[in-house]
């Protein structure tokens, strides 16, 4: 695990230092430089594998190709045996030096062959092309930014930012994206000159000519089998995968929440590692009494005989957002990586690698708007008349609970989404701030900057790329290739690395992901309740309580504390003055969102945190 960055067009070791001086967090173990009339390589490393012999920049024997790295390859064993067996000579132990010799046996291709994550960046002398590569699902990020015929990489936008003459202007079409999802849509960022490499996408500069394109999607076919059949397949899938992802020369531990995802995780860990697993939770105090699961978790460490280590978090929510920020280096309205950024610095104390069941929702069925999905089309039967002049308006009536109970929110969100066609309403739902709330919310400028675009044309094309028709299967590809990626997976690496602490998900792994697409989705959402293989996976295995748990969401207690401990940073941060002298938003709106969310008629927690974040990052990076 480590931070890479690098200019090519040109040679810039003094630059490109300083660009990896500001990943140090990624890599503090070690760091190295490569550079040659037309490349400059850089490289921070976390040593995880071949602790020895595993330095960057590596070249291959003959010195031909170059290549700096940021991830893990846990495949690379079968890939050594398949490359030995091809001619192919290893000076080290490390998985680097297998992409460097399958690049030289399959070209760009090999990235198609990789089972892990990484973004990597490699130099090959002889074509004088730079290949740019990110992992299928996500997991690891890479940015870049086009100059002329000159193209700087990173692993995070703040060393893009040292680029002499690096504008910080705001590409507005993306703050679209970011009130409307939370994150920034690749390949955009909210800097108009920075871009990001999507996930399952690579590059390839060449004399100055740049070029990208798609290696890898998603295929969502089908296939008939009993569910007897798809238990024992994901069975062996998750025995497999999770034994790979142990793979580790550095102590090594995982997540507990005592949930269905993190405990399938332990429970395999346990029963492959032979000696006690480190495990780690958090609990809140005081007004996050609801999110609290740190005794299901230690009952579920007792079972598996697991080394437990329970954590208390009483983040400063005011204080740890520009420190979080500077880590996005961009908006990102996602609360939860408050907690994760904080769980992390502890967790850092006993181990260097972590595994989190990120990923589990999305690829079995866990989010309560699959089901959701499914209800709708039933629902959809009763009489449009009545949903949309009758229940509707009686549902919006209701008041919404800030303090964390979002049934009706997400009855009124339901409702609303019912008068829509099944993929704008799932667009509508994993929206926070809708078309015409940012209407009205935008100044007559920005307007202007975002007029004739439809933020959730993003989401109608995913749908619209995935073979199947089934609303709940269309629901989670989307998810896969966006919430999971931009949302998820990007604070889990954010907040784990400003710790230098390596975080594996090997629930959202590419080949565990292409099996569950192959299964329908009434096998994982049965009886209105996600996850049902899982559940049958697991049954026997798990305790029992954890097999019946619903889910409960890793968040913050945002709603209270924007009312209480948050309260002066809202006044501030969202006054009339400070928003009119910001020129992005109308004042009047904004001051209406959070009258209503203190008087419980709306629970506005997301789009207020959004506000707050936004004005932080501007006070941060612009002003």
């Amino acid at each position: 695990m480590c931070g890479i960055a690098g200019i090519a067009g040109r040679r810039d070791e003094a630059l490109v230092k300083i660009m990896t001086d500001r990943l140090a967090h990624r890599g503090p173990d070690a760091e190295g430089c490569y550079a040659d009339d037309c490349v400059t390589l850089g490289h921070r490393r976390l040593s995880i594998i071949d602790l020895c012999t595993g330095q960057q920049p590596m070249s291959s024997a003959d010195g031909a190709l170059w290549i700096v790295f940021n991830g893990e390859i846990y495949n690379f064993k079968e890939l050594r045996r398949d490359l030995e067996a091809k001619g192919h000579h290893f000076r080290t132990q490390s998985d680097t030096e297998v992409i460097l010799l399958a690049y030289a046996e399959y070209g760009e291709e090999c990235v198609q062959r990789f089972q892990g994550m990484f973004a990597v960046a490699l130099w090959d002398t002889r074509t004088k092309t730079l290949l740019l590569a990110r992992d299928q699902i996500g997991v690891k990020p890479l940015y870049y930014a086009l100059d002329g015929e000159t193209v700087c990489f990173a692993s995070e936008i703040k060393a893009l930012l040292a680029v002499p003459g690096m504008s910080r202007d705001i590409d507005f079409e993306a703050l679209d994206d970011y009130l409307t999802y939370l994150y920034t849509v690749p390949p955009a960022t909210m800097y108009k000159r920075i871009r990001q490499l999507p996930p399952g996408w690579l590059a390839t500069w060449r004399n100055g000519r740049w070029e990208t394109r798609r290696y890898w999607r998603l295929r969502w076919r089908e296939e008939l089998r009993t569910e007897e059949e798809w238990v024992e397949a994901v069975r062996a899938g998750l025995e497999d995968i999770i034994g790979k992802y142990m793979i580790s020369d550095v102590p090594l531990g995982a997540f507990l929440s005592g949930g269905l995802d993190s405990s399938t995780i332990v429970h395999h860990m346990c029963r492959q590692a032979g000696a006690p697993v480190n495990t780690f939770t958090v609990g809140f105090a005081r007004e996050g009494s609801l999110y609290d699961e740190s005794e299901e978790a230690r009952v579920a460490a007792e079972r598996f005989g697991a080394a437990h280590h329970p954590l208390t978090v009483e983040a400063d929510a005011a204080q740890l957002l520009p420190v979080i920020l500077r880590h996005f280096d961009e908006p990102f309205g996602n609360p939860t990586a408050l907690l994760v950024y904080s769980i992390c610095e502890v967790v850092r104390k006993h181990v260097t690698v972590i595994l989190s069941g990120d990923g589990g929702d999305e690829c079995f069925g866990g989010y309560p708007r699959y089901a959701g999905m499914r209800l709708a089309q039933s629902y959809r039967k009763v009489p449009a008349l009545l949903r949309r002049g009758l229940i509707h308006p009686l549902v919006s009536l209701l008041p919404e609970s800030t303090r964390g109970f979002h049934a009706l929110r997400r009855l009124r969100e339901f409702s609303a989404g019912s008068l829509l066609n099944p993929v704008d309403a799932y667009a509508s739902w994993i929206s926070y701030f809708g078309p015409d709330e940012r209407a009205k919310l935008y100044t007559d400028a920005v307007r202007r900057d975002v007029a004739g675009r439809d933020s959730w044309s993003y989401i109608r094309a995913l749908a619209a790329e995935c073979e199947s028709q089934d609303p709940v299967s269309q629901a989670m590809y989307i998810d896969i290739h966006s919430f999971l990626p931009n949302n998820v997976l990007q604070y889990g690496d954010r907040m784990s690395m400003a710790h230098s602490l390596e975080a594996r998900v090997p629930l959202a792994d590419t080949k565990l992901v292409e099996l569950l697409a192959a299964i329908p989705s009434s096998l994982k959402i049965r009886g209105g309740q996600g996850k049902h293989l899982l559940r049958r996976c697991m049954d026997g295995r798990l305790p029992g309580d954890v097999l019946r748990r619903k889910k409960v969401g890793f968040n913050p207690p945002m709603g209270v504390w924007l009312n209480t401990r948050l309260r002066p940073l809202v006044e501030d941060y969202l006054s009339e003055d400070t928003v009119r002298r910001r020129g992005y938003f109308n004042p009047a709106p904004v001051q209406q969102l959070i009258r209503d969310h203190r008087a419980s008629r709306r629970d506005y927690t997301w789009h207020l945190w959004a506000l707050l974040v936004l004005e932080e990052w501007h006070r941060l990076y612009l002003d």
